[in-house]
């Protein structure tokens, strides 16, 4: 499930684009701000119809356009577009057929990005866990998305009549928002189960690091009933105005030697700690994932970067990388495909 050809227009410094990837390893080489990383973000555009870099795709459009486009031909042959225009009307097609949502993209392309703000995953905000979660149980179990649309459907309704204090109405959605909480509950703890499994044989080889355990957490007390939670805390809930137990609250904990990462490794080992959790769970992909990998030359040190570098390179796995120094980049990744950028302009190894 690799690249075999990528169709660029106005994505930030580049006006258009058209690249022949290998289905190894893609180096892009280039001075910072000469179109990179955009280039990275144009793949990840084209399967999920977002940028990795804001929360807005809008500052993707090149400043003089009111649209952009990424085309994509995978070595199946099957065909990927996405347009977005300013304001955020977007247009999907897959083998030349409209789709209506993004995640058909992301079945089609699974696309895993590590780059400098991959730390968050440790260092951030339960959401990106949360995201981290979901992505994996997202790509393993199909009936997921069905589940979780209903879920985010009913967690939404439920927060808006405990808005109102509205008790009367209140019952039945309790009761599905818990019946579908314990569902992807149950999803996510099958999910860890298997990758707690791999993490522990890969982490050490990757990081250096020893004594490291990845736990998941629900949301709630499993032991107990989520209905009978939401029930007990209906008053609480009704004055802050939404619920404060269910799958929306559910975190990932990274501890080394029992000990919270975040508060007791130094940055150099978030980093590469950060990395590794995602390498891990590319591992239940197989060869479908694409990497995406932005500056791992000045994220990481040698020795991780190495270790890194090699663990990919065995996996067999489309990649593409950037960095600054060509010479610096070959030592990494070997014989490899080489793209140049500068000034938003993409060429071979012979420019």
């Amino acid at each position: 499930m690799s690249l075999q050809r990528l169709e660029i227009s106005n994505i930030r410094n580049i006006d258009s684009a058209l690249l022949t990837p290998s289905p190894a390893v893609n180096v892009i080489i280039g001075d910072n701000g000469s179109g990179k990383t955009s280039l990275l973000e144009s793949i990840y555009f084209l399967g999920s119809a977002r940028t990795f870099r804001s929360s807005s795709t809008d500052p993707l459009i090149c400043r003089d356009s009111q649209d952009c486009m990424v085309k994509g031909q995978l070595r199946s042959g099957l065909s990927l577009a996405v347009q977005r225009q300013r304001g955020g009307k977007k247009t999907l097609r897959i083998a030349g057929q409209p789709v209506s949502k993004t995640s058909e993209l992301a079945v089609s392309i699974p696309i895993a990005v590590l780059e400098p703000q991959t730390i968050n995953l440790i260092i951030g905000p339960p959401e990106g866990r949360r995201r981290f979660l979901n992505w994996g149980v997202f790509h393993v179990e199909p009936t997921f998305r069905g589940i979780w649309g209903k879920a985010i459907r009913c967690l939404k309704q439920r927060n808006e009549l405990l808005k109102q204090g509205r008790r009367e109405d209140l019952g039945v959605w309790t009761r599905e928002f818990a019946c579908l909480s314990e569902a992807i509950h149950d999803f996510r703890a099958r999910y860890m189960e298997a990758y707690g499994i791999r993490f522990s044989q890969l982490v050490c080889g990757l990081t250096g690091l020893d004594d490291i355990s990845v736990s998941y957490q629900p949301g709630w007390n499993p032991t107990r009933t989520l209905q009978d939670q939401l029930e007990e805390d209906l008053n609480q809930d009704i004055k802050r105005g939404y619920s404060g137990k269910g799958f929306h609250r559910a975190d990932v904990k990274i501890t080394v030697a029992g000990d919270d990462a975040a508060k007791t490794c130094s940055r150099g080992e978030l980093k590469v700690l950060s990395w590794a959790l995602l390498l891990v769970q590319g591992e239940s992909l197989g060869h479908e994932l694409i990497y995406l990998l932005d500056d791992v030359i000045s994220e990481l040190d040698t020795e991780h970067r190495n270790n890194i570098c090699e663990y990919l390179v065995t996996r067999n796995r489309q990649i593409f990388t950037t960095g600054t120094d060509r010479q610096a980049m070959m030592s990494c990744w070997g014989d490899s495909n080489v793209f140049h950028v500068k000034h938003g302009v993409i060429s071979g190894e012979s420019a």
